[in-house]
C-alpha cells in the first residue's frame, strides 16, 4: 500500500517539466477539478510514505541493537548490501535510460535536445551518486545515511529521551535539510530517531502508548475515527489551503504529514487488516521494492508519453486527470511484471537490486 502511495505522489503531472523540455509548454494551475483531485491524490491522502517507513526503519534497526561497536558495524553493514548497493544498481539504470533515451531520433520530441551535450564527468557522478535521474532513490540516500549515524542517533534517545526529538521537530518544521544537496532531510531524521525512541524504551520495558497486552485494541479504537478524521482534514486542506503559499500552511501541511502517520498507524487494526487475506494483494507485495525502485524513469516516460498524445501544452482537462491515473497504474502493473519475470528467470540479479528482500 506504501508503494502505491509513493507512486501516486509522484504521479501529479501539473508541470512543465513533463511536456516537451526543448518547447514552451503551459503550465496548468492547482485551480478546479483537475487541480483539487491532483492535490489531494498526491500532495495530502498519499504524503506519509516516507515518514512512515522512516519511523518503521528505526525501529527495526534498534529493536534488537545492543549499543556496542562490532553491533553498529554489522547492522551499517547489512544497510550497505540492502540499500546502498540497490541504490547504486538503480541509479546507474535510470542515468542508462536517460542517455539512451536523449540519444534516440524518436524520443527528441519528448526530451531536450541538448542534455547530452551539458553532460560532463562531473555532472554524471553527481547524477550517479547524489541527484539520480531516479529521484525517489533519495529515500534509500537518506535512509542509509541515518543508518550511518545510528551511533550518534543511540547516544542522543539514551541520554535525552523524548527530547532527542526536539531539535530535528524545528529543523523540520524550518525546512532545514542537510548536506549540500538536500540528500538528508530533517524528516528522514525526526522520524528516524522516533523509531528509535519506541524501539530503545520497549527493550529497556519503558511505557511505550498503545503497547502492552492491549495494544492491538486500544489502537483499531483510536484508528476506527483518525483514519475518518484523517480523510476529512486532507479534503479540507485540499479546499482551502492548496494554493497558499505561506509558512502556516505549510506547517499545517506538515502537521497533516503527522497525522497522516498515526491514521495509517492505527488505521491497520481498525481497517486494513482485512487486506491481507486477499491473496493477490499479499503476493504482489513481496515485489513492494522492485515496484519503488523501478518506478521511475518508467513513471515519467509514461506521462510524457500520455500527455503528449493527448495534445501536449494543450491537453484537455480530461487528458491530464487520465494521465493522472493512467500513468501510475500502467507503471505498477510493468513494475510488477519486470519484477516477477526478474525473480523467476533471473533470481540472483533480482536478489542485488533488491537487497535480498
Amino acid at each position: 500500500m506504501a508503494v502505491v502511495a509513493v507512486v501516486f505522489v509522484h504521479a501529479y503531472n501539473l508541470s512543465n517539466r513533463l511536456l516537451s523540455e526543448n518547447a514552451e509548454a503551459t503550465p496548468h494551475t492547482p485551480h478546479g477539478v483537475v487541480g483539487f483531485v491532483q492535490y489531494l491524490g498526491s500532495q495530502t491522502l498519499t504524503r506519509w510514505p516516507a515518514a512512515l517507513l522512516f519511523a518503521i526503519s528505526g525501529f527495526l534497526f534498534f529493536h534488537n541493537l545492543e549499543p556496542r561497536v562490532g553491533q553498529f558495524v554489522s547492522k551499517i553493514r547489512r544497510r550497505a548490501r540492502t540499500l546502498a548497493l540497490p541504490y547504486l544498481l538503480w541509479s546507474s539504470w535510470s542515468l542508462a535510460v536517460y542517455v539512451v533515451s536523449h540519444a534516440l531520433p524518436s524520443a527528441q520530441a519528448y526530451v531536450s535536445a541538448d542534455a547530452l551535450n551539458r553532460l560532463t564527468i562531473g555532472s554524471v557522478l553527481e547524477r550517479l551518486f547524489v541527484s539520480p535521474v531516479a529521484y525517489p532513490l533519495w529515500f534509500l540516500q537518506a535512509l542509509f545515511t541515518c543508518a550511518l549515524l545510528s551511533p550518534a542517533i543511540w547516544a542522543l534517545v539514551r541520554f535525552l529521551g523524548p527530547l532527542a526529538l526536539a531539535p530535528f521537530t524545528v529543523a523540520w518544521l524550518l525546512h532545514v535539510d542537510l548536506g549540500a544537496a538536500g540528500y538528508l532531510p530533517c524528516k528522514a531524521l525526526l522520524f528516524f530517531t522516533l523509531g528509535a525512541l519506541v524501539a530503545t524504551r520497549m527493550r529497556a520495558g519503558q511505557r511505550v502508548p498503545f503497547s502492552g497486552p492491549n495494544g492491538s485494541a486500544t489502537s483499531a479504537a483510536l484508528g476506527r475515527w483518525l483514519l475518518p478524521l484523517f480523510v476529512a482534514a486532507c479534503i479540507l486542506y485540499t479546499a482551502l489551503l492548496r494554493n497558499e503559499q505561506s509558512w502556516a500552511a505549510a506547517t499545517a501541511h506538515q502537521l497533516l504529514m503527522c497525522l497522516a502517520v498515526a491514521a495509517v498507524w492505527f488505521g491497520y487494526d481498525a481497517y486494513l487488516i482485512p487486506l491481507v487475506r486477499w491473496r493477490w494483494l499479499t503476493a504482489s507485495a513481496t515485489l513492494s521494492f522492485f515496484v519503488f525502485a523501478a518506478q521511475e524513469p518508467l513513471l515519467m516516460i509514461f506521462k510524457r508519453l500520455i500527455l503528449h498524445t493527448g495534445g501536449g501544452g494543450r491537453a484537455s482537462d480530461a487528458v491530464i486527470l487520465a494521465t493522472y491515473f493512467a500513468a501510475p497504474l500502467l507503471t505498477i502493473a510493468v513494475s510488477l511484471a519486470a519484477g516477477w519475470m526478474l525473480r523467476r528467470h533471473a533470481r540472483p540479479l533480482y536478489g542485488l537490486l533488491t537487497g535480498g528482500r
